[in-house]
């Protein structure tokens, strides 16, 4: 099992984390459980990442991985960008589909605005902790040392894509409703270019904040927040706004590239030894 781990890590990890994130969505999908249970999914990629480390390279691996989420002096700077960017991306799309498609956006309807924080801090544990020690804690260094940060990402980009498959199958998830709306495939591959655009600048934030597995938490739970909750795209602007939140992702991410290159600024430091 452990040369397994070691020869195949990206194979073993999407694979672990896929069964083990289809338990709660069978639940679902039977009756037993409601929809929103779905969310326990997402605590899949974490429990693989730590199950595959302690595989691996035992408990000092582990213990690596959690000294992650302690990582948070990584400068002011970085943690406003965590908690905001994601909010100035959804703004955008809204406004940017209301011009060219004349849907009305009536802003005066959002909710005020302390009502994300709780939103926030649930889905930062929920999405960000229950998948990100898996993602980039566990997968990014394991990648990084024998590919890019470019690379690294678009292959966990892929990855994460067809381990949010099986939602598009579980009626009552957004991923289903954007399926019936336009076709499982169409709405499947839309969604892959945003989660890979979204993997490259999970990268570049972990690469820069010494690894914090805490940051990526942050930047995940809170675009989860203000993206599908507080701005909800989808509702507000529908099919279009999905879109144009997808091209404005994808843009920042090339923006992202050439800027900071292939390596995305990556630290040789969060190679796995």
């Amino acid at each position: 099992m452990t040369a397994i781990v070691k020869s195949h890590p990206v194979i073993s990890f999407f694979l672990l984390s896929v069964l083990l994130g289809m338990l709660p969505l069978a639940l679902v999908s039977s009756g037993l459980l409601p929809v929103a249970f779905s969310q326990l999914g997402a605590f899949s990629a974490s429990i693989a990442g730590f199950i595959l480390a302690s595989i691996g390279a035992g408990r000092e691996s582990v213990t690596d991985l959690l000294r992650r989420v302690l990582i948070w002096r990584v400068g002011f700077r970085w943690w406003i960008t965590a908690i905001l960017y994601t909010a100035i991306m959804a703004a955008a799309a809204l406004f940017l589909s209301s011009k060219f498609d004349g849907i009305t956006i009536d802003w005066q309807s959002l909710p005020p605005i302390y009502q994300v924080i709780p939103m926030m801090f649930i889905l930062i544990v929920l999405a960000g902790l229950g998948e990100e020690f898996g993602w980039r804690g566990f997968l990014i260094p394991v990648l990084q040392c024998r590919h890019s940060a470019l690379v690294s990402s678009l292959i966990i980009g892929v990855c994460h894509s067809f381990w949010h498959l099986p939602l598009f199958l579980v009626e009552g998830t957004a991923q289903s409703e954007w399926a019936q709306q336009l076709g499982l495939i169409p709405a499947f591959l839309g969604y892959s270019v945003f989660v890979i655009a979204w993997a490259i600048q999970l990268s570049w934030f972990f690469n820069n904040t010494k690894g914090s597995v805490l940051l990526v938490a942050v930047v995940h739970g809170a675009g989860n927040a203000w993206i599908g909750g507080y701005f909800d795209v989808s509702g507000n602007a529908g099919t279009l706004g999905n879109n144009m939140l997808t091209v404005l992702m994808a843009t920042l991410s090339l923006a992202l590239v050439v800027i900071a290159g292939k390596n995305l600024m990556s630290n040789a430091t969060l190679k796995k030894q």
